[in-house]
């Protein structure tokens, strides 16, 4: 399965990495008549001058430890979902909700537009975009032969479950 590109988001978070791991290192402030933002040996990044708000300069001197702290942080806390998330059991056939109607779920979704669109770009869906062809190729990926085996297999359920998963992130980048 193709991964879907990376979202605005992702992309932002990104550029952002890439401007702080780019920039130097060493930050500092000078002072005369007026203030000086300073980076690597001293060059001058910004002057502030005396009418300058004294938080705003603040804000803009530490930005860049900010920055490289909240990326820390960041990358810590995802670390520890994914850690936190790893264990979790899939649901099994003890676990589903009773009376699930999967294959109901899944020909409606094969209706959608926005599915097919899904199908389309990431499954390498053929046009045009028949109700049929949509059938045929979920149970492809599925590796199923009825839609009805979604509601007997619980393996198919989740294989179902994951492909449903993967057009709602889809979705959600678009």
């Amino acid at each position: 399965m193709s991964h879907p590109q990376a979202s605005p988001q992702q992309k932002r978070l990104d550029a952002i990495r890439n401007r702080v791991a780019l920039a130097a290192k060493d930050w500092g402030v000078t002072a005369s008549d007026t203030f000086c933002l300073t980076a690597g040996q001293g060059e001058i990044i910004a002057t502030f001058e005396k009418t300058a708000g004294f938080d705003d300069c603040e804000l803009i001197c530490h930005a860049p430890d900010d920055l490289r702290w909240l990326l820390s942080a960041y990358d810590a806390l995802v670390r520890r979902y994914r850690e936190l998330t790893r264990g979790m059991a899939r649901p099994g056939p003890q676990q589903r909700q009773p009376n699930k109607d999967y294959a109901a779920e899944c020909a409606m979704k094969c209706a959608e537009p926005a599915f097919k669109k899904f199908l389309e770009e990431c499954h390498g869906l053929a046009r045009p975009l028949t109700d049929d062809r949509v059938a045929i190729k979920v149970r492809s990926i599925l590796n199923i032969r009825s839609r009805a085996e979604l509601n007997d297999d619980a393996a198919a359920a989740a294989r179902w479950h994951d492909l449903r998963s993967a057009f709602d992130a889809w979705r959600r980048q678009g």
